[in-house]
């Protein structure tokens, strides 16, 4: 039956489609040429073109002529030509496609996606002639792919069962299927490598491969949503295809089927996939010599006449996925510079050339004094506001109060943006009630010594409390509904260089909204590029989390390491795990959903790359000048700090071609002084940086105020206004935001409501009781307690210690330095007491305020 437009146009009832088809991105039919598929990111690319795969299974068929599984070429001629029409640009095979067959594809411009059957369903790994005969498929593939370029991808495996993979064993299938990849590569050392996984087998780890393949069958669209969410966060940095999805129409009939394809191929164009292939092209399906009778997966039917999802997913593969939104609120683009001219130029580029529709892009100078303004002079489009160098937050805060977006996007101007970065932040943001969005932010390629930074501790990356909840996303790829930022007051300009994203993440999430990420919305974040650049980098780190701590005490441990309720994703190094992961299999091995539990880095086994950890060993050493024995401790405690680092450096992941012993050196190196670096300047900022809020009001008005050390003192007003302690509290806690004190909040397991940092040493803590005396009176009782900082208890005790402990050998000196450190921790306690009366006039004010009447100070009985 002859293919028309106006056949599969009028093929099933109108509103059948929830897909509207938007603009048409029309792909003419142009003969594949020479240029092979690459990787972009996690996308495809072909030359200089994003090639997004829309593709179709194509067979097996009940043979040719010449006794292969495919039809006879006037039928081929015809199916492709059908195909172009539908804008599919590519076939998935399951079988080696003859010459002739690669050649029509290839005039069609259509890709080829060769899957190379071998004897994947039995035990193959106990054969040696069945693990020959794989490999054999693999080259005989690759051979022939070699010269033909629109193969895009080999794929060395299907759907290897499950019961399969446990009886062999998970990681002896990986290094055979490595194998297969080596024999691909050296075969056809440009074709692309994957391997068609599917839920059962998600727990590989084929990170080896050049791309990730996964066969999904989900009907419900919100379930496969959040399973895709879940498999590109799996996948990493690396593009995902969609190797297999379909609907039955025997079951579930052609209309259903058109929705069900409509809605589907968008979640997967909005989610930023690499693509996805449909099964199938037609009805007339054989496995085994035999056809198939029992299902109806084509979108054709056996005789070739188009069914209602033919127009289907037309409109979903020829409309970009910005025509796929379903609304496209105006986006404010934010780029903050401070001397970033060497990589500022590539940024507006890429946000110049961003897919769509209604966005503005604002660059803020913060005082740089490079050729930064000529540069942005030069994009006459974008929005330039020019400050003196007030720092990261202001500059941030600047974008904001200029954006004329409903959302606003920050970016860096050391990244460069995916051409779909906005349409999928707000695709993910839009269906969310979420009041934030974020992304993943990748490595470009910037040479070997870089690929070494990338690969170090303490990259910027995303922390994710579920697939689809962020308790934390990068500044560099961050979006946010404008008037849920406003309402807490913009970016605390209290941090200069970093820190800002973080505590804007945490004070959103306080004030009851939550973060959402969209794992497909990528920029390209060039890393520091010599270690000094990144020690750096990670010293102003360890200065934005001493600020952190102080507002935000919750958050950290008592070493004043981020304590992060999600996992930190990103290929920077981890930490070390010392347990093998566990795979939830389902009884007797038929789980449909197959997971690999990770175990949590072992933190014990990090403590001896802490600087507190290198501070004993050198003390140790200096002390074993006068004792031999801890010399030699010394010695081992630094020999164990070293080998931490090996094996840190061990796991490290990095480029294959970069990923040689030298670089497993500088990553070793890097992973060794980045926690000392860090830490150093953590501890500094902490006891020498923070200050009391001078602009305070209150600041002044507790000048020459008395504090009482070493006692509780307890206070109490008295109101007939209906006033509660909850009310109370709320003020002081909004006084205490407003002008950036350091504070704690109860979390729900304390006996204190409330800690005041009046002082690095020193922190008031805050309990209240209520008492109701009927008719809305009431006595809110306070009761304050003046203690030492945490860090201060740990210095002065271990300075003590080690004092009474050189004593005891009648070391004289050291006892004596010791002694003094301890005395001195003392004595900085007790001056910072002396500046507690400025935390206790923050509540006496917010009382008054209140019109709350101070009663006489109540002593215990």
């Amino acid at each position: 039956m002859p293919w028309s437009e106006e056949r599969y146009a009028t093929s099933s009832r109108p509103g059948v489609f929830e897909c509207a088809p938007g603009p048409l991105q029309e792909e003419p039919a142009a003969p594949w040429g020479r240029e092979r598929l690459r990787l972009d990111g996690k996308f495809l690319a072909r030359g200089a073109d994003r090639f997004r795969i829309h593709g179709v299974t194509y067979g097996p068929f009940a043979g040719n002529g010449e006794g292969e599984p495919f039809p006879a070429a006037e039928r081929v001629a015809d199916d492709f030509a059908r195909m172009r029409d539908l804008g599919i640009n590519s076939i998935r095979t399951y079988h080696l496609p003859p010459e002739s067959l690669l050649q029509a594809a290839g005039e069609r411009g259509l890709g080829v996606f060769v899957d190379v059957p071998w004897a994947k369903h039995l035990c193959f790994l106990d054969s040696r002639r069945a693990q020959a005969d794989a490999r054999a498929a693999v080259e005989r593939a690759a051979q022939r792919g070699r010269s033909h370029a629109c193969v895009i991808a080999y794929s060395i495996g299907n759907e290897i069962p499950p019961n399969i993979v446990r009886w062999h064993g998970a990681k002896r299938v990986e290094r055979f299927l490595a194998e297969l990849y080596d024999v691909a590569k050296q075969a056809d050392p440009e074709g692309l490598v994957t391997y068609a996984s599917y839920p059962p087998t998600e727990y590989l780890d084929l990170s080896f491969l050049d791309f990730a393949t996964l066969n999904v069958y989900l009907h419900d669209r919100s379930t496969f949503r959040r399973y895709l969410h879940r498999v590109q966060n799996l996948v990493g940095d690396k593009p995902l295809l969609l190797g297999e999805l379909g609907m039955d129409t025997l079951r579930h009939g052609e209309e259903q089927q058109a929705r069900f394809l409509a809605g589907h191929l968008r979640e997967v164009a909005l989610a930023g996939l690499a693509g996805a292939f449909v099964f199938s092209w037609t009805d007339d399906w054989h496995t085994g010599g035999f056809a198939v009778e029992g299902w109806a997966f084509g979108i054709t039917d056996r005789k070739g006449s188009p069914k209602a999802s033919a127009r289907a997913i037309r409109n979903v593969f020829r409309a970009s996925p910005a025509a796929l939104l379903r609304a496209t609120p105006r986006v404010s683009v934010v780029v903050c510079t401070y001397n970033g001219a060497r990589t500022l130029e590539q940024c507006l580029h890429s946000l110049m050339a961003l897919d769509y529709p209604d966005y503005e892009i604002i660059v803020v100078n913060d005082g740089s004094r490079d050729s930064t303004s000529a540069i942005v002079s030069r994009f006459p489009g974008v929005r330039a506001i020019q400050q003196s160098n007030l720092g990261l937050s202001a500059a941030r805060n600047a974008g904001l109060g200029a954006a004329t977006g409903s959302i606003v996007a920050y970016t860096d101007d050391d990244c460069f943006a995916d051409p779909d970065w906005l349409t999928q932040l707000v695709a993910q943001l839009e269906r969310s009630d979420a009041a934030a969005v974020g992304g993943p932010n990748l490595t470009p390629e910037d040479g070997w010594l870089a690929a070494c930074v990338g690969a170090a501790p303490g990259q910027p990356t995303h922390v994710l409390a579920s697939d689809q909840v962020a308790e934390h996303v990068p500044g560099c790829n961050m979006a946010f509904r404008r008037e849920a930022l406003l309402a807490i007051n913009g970016f605390d300009p209290v941090y200069r260089k970093a820190g800002d994203d973080v505590d804007v993440c945490w004070r959103l999430q306080q004030a009851g909204h939550f973060i959402t990420f969209a794992p497909g919305a990528s920029v390209w974040h060039h890393r520091r590029q010599n270690p000094r650049a990144y020690l750096r980098q990670q010293a102003g780190y360890g200065d934005a989390e001493a600020m952190l701590r102080f507002k935000h005490p919750d958050k950290f441990n008592g070493r004043g390491d981020s304590k992060w309720g999600g996992i930190l994703y990103g290929n920077s190094a981890r930490g070390l795990r010392l347990r093998q992961a566990v795979i939830y299999r389902g009884i007797f091995g038929s789980g449909p959903f197959q997971c690999l539990y990770q175990p949590a880095p072992a933190h014990w086994a990090m403590v001896p790359s802490t600087l507190e950890w290198q501070a004993v060993a050198v003390l140790a050493a200096c002390a074993g000048f006068l004792e031999r024995p801890l010399a030699l401790l010394s010695a081992a405690m630094i020999a164990l700090s070293l080998f931490v680092a090996v094996l840190q450096a061990r796991g490290a992941r990095l480029p294959k071609r970069y990923a040689t012993w030298r670089s497993r050196l500088v990553v070793a190196g890097l992973c060794y002084l980045q926690p000392l670096v860090r830490s150093w300047t953590r501890y500094r900022t902490r006891y020498f940086a923070y200050q009391t809020p001078t602009r305070d009001p209150c600041v002044e008005e507790a000048r020459g105020e008395r504090s009482v050390v070493g006692r509780t003192r307890t206070v109490a007003y008295w109101t007939d206004g209906g006033r509660g302690r909850m009310d109370l509290l709320e003020a002081v806690v909004s006084h205490l935001d407003r002008h950036r004190w350091g504070k704690a909040l109860d979390s729900g397991w304390a006996e204190w409501d409330l800690e005041i940092h009046c002082h690095p040493w020193t922190v008031v803590q805050v309990c209240t009781a209520e008492e109701d005396h009927g008719q809305g009176r009431r006595l809110i009782r306070l009761r304050y307690r003046l203690l030492p900082a945490g860090y201060t208890r740990i210095l002065a005790l271990g300075a003590a210690a080690t004092g009474v402990l050189a004593l005891a050998f009648r070391h004289w000196l050291p006892a004596g330095a010791a002694l003094a450190l301890a005395a001195s921790s003392a004595l900085a306690w007790w001056w910072g007491a002396r500046r507690a009366g400025r935390a206790l006039a923050v509540i006496d004010r917010a009382a008054r305020a209140l019109g709350m009447i101070p009663s006489p100070s109540i002593e215990p009985d």
